[in-house]
């Protein structure tokens, strides 16, 4: 019975952390997967990367 919950245990933990995993990695180069965006800090003086816009509200440049 022991086993049939950790296997049960295992195969969620496994879709969880893949789930995870696929979502960070269809962000583009330089850009940080946050609350299901690719997002990236503004710089000082300057503008957002092309391909991304600038949210005032969490003052970082996101990916279109």
């Amino acid at each position: 019975m022991l086993f049939n919950y950790t296997c049960l245990f295992m195969v969620l933990l496994a879709l969880f952390c893949g789930g995870s995993w696929a979502s960070a990695s269809s962000c583009p180069t330089g850009f940080n997967a946050e609350n299901s965006r690719c997002v990236k800090e503004r710089p000082v003086h300057g503008t957002c990367p092309p391909g991304s816009n600038y949210q005032l509200n969490i003052n970082k440049c996101v990916h279109a």
